[in-house]
């Protein structure tokens, strides 16, 4: 979706679908007494949604008890947009009820919930994986929590892996991590993917187009020229030793790796990861570089609703110099939807400048 034409009218709209059915049809009641719509969306937490509804003077407040309506663990997909042209922004499990009572202000609950993601933060679990390589293991992990895998090869096949007192959660983000991966779910699909900010740009941004704030912030200090990678291979007895100065292009003319050096040739040893392949070291390496140089630029942003606007995809804000235009990875978008209108309140980041 598009951001809405500026010239005509803005009529923000929204539509809730409890287990495929429409919140209008099963309690109108209910749909009507909608105050707030919060949905946040994150590439390194599991999305959440809240909806807050108040009741009125001449209501039942049926939907308070009503045990099928918001159920826990009932499916819920909400969709933002404008008149009719509505997108998905989030398809979740109801996980928690809040209501709130008052001699003085009038009953509410906010129904919350998450994507499919917080059924993997369920448990820790103690296991080893055998000759595995980590999307393979990540396709094991989705279906044991009832999620359609797809998953981009990670190459590397590891002779031994440790899932130690962990949630499956925390350890397929440790797995990401080593692979400078991302893991998401869409709907009942889990996705194990290289973190996108090298993809194309689907939504350009400026202030006249839709953007009303934006706050980028520049800093050089964490940044290296380049990233080493040591380990030990106990069968030859001899070192493994990977150096990656190589950043994912998302334009710009200096990346962190070049401004790294108005300071001296910073360089960052890792030596305390078990390596066990200079394959598995040379992709620590590169994974590690990209994440250290994708802190160059953080930023945070409003504009105007826009489902376009989601975790994990990139955007191009335009019109702000020539220091902080760009293409920008999203890190989490928060869409708001209430009387005062609907606005994606967003955070990003940036390798280059």
């Amino acid at each position: 979706m598009v951001l809405p034409d500026l010239s005509q009218p803005i009529v923000p709209s929204f539509d809730i679908f409890i287990n495929g059915q429409p919140l209008s049809n099963l309690s109108f009641d209910a749909f009507t007494h909608i105050v707030r719509i919060v949905v946040d969306d994150d590439t390194e937490l599991p999305s959440m949604f809240a909806l807050e509804l108040t009741s009125a003077e001449d209501s039942d407040n049926l939907w308070l008890d009503d045990d099928e309506l918001f159920a826990i663990g009932a499916e819920v997909k909400i969709q933002f947009g404008y008149s009719h042209n509505l997108e998905t922004v989030i398809n979740g499990e109801i996980t928690g009820l809040e209501p709130r009572f008052s001699i003085s202000d009038p009953l509410s609950l906010i129904v919350r919930g998450y994507d499919r993601r917080h059924r993997l933060q369920r448990g820790r679990k103690t296991r080893s994986f055998i000759e595995q390589k980590d999307s393979e293991i990540a396709a094991i992990i989705a279906q044991q929590a009832n999620l359609s895998p797809t998953v981009r090869d990670s190459d590397v096949t590891h002779p031994y892996i440790l899932q130690a007192n962990q949630t499956d959660w925390e350890f397929l983000q440790q797995r990401a991590r080593q692979n400078q991966y991302e893991v998401v779910v869409e709907g009942k699909t889990l996705l194990f993917q290289p973190v996108g900010n090298g993809n194309s740009p689907n939504l350009s941004l400026s202030f006249n187009n839709g953007l009303l704030e934006f706050s980028p912030y520049l800093s050089s200090v964490s940044q290296v020229k380049e990233v080493d990678v040591r380990g030990w291979d106990y069968q030859q007895k001899s070192p493994f030793l990977a150096k990656s100065s190589e950043a994912i292009d998302m334009g710009g003319r200096y990346k962190g790796t070049q401004i790294s050096q108005e300071f001296g040739d910073a360089i960052a040893q890792i030596s305390t990861e078990p390596i066990m392949s200079q394959a598995e070291a040379d992709r620590l390496a590169f994974a590690c570089i990209n994440r250290t140089v994708l802190n160059l630029i953080v930023g945070e942003g409003v504009c105007l609703g826009c489902t376009d606007i989601r975790a994990g995809r990139t955007i191009e804000i335009q019109d702000i110099g020539d220091r902080f235009s760009g293409r920008y990875y999203v890190t989490s978008a928060s869409h708001r939807s209430s009387y005062e209108g609907y606005y994606t309140h967003f955070t990003v980041r940036r390798n280059a400048t």
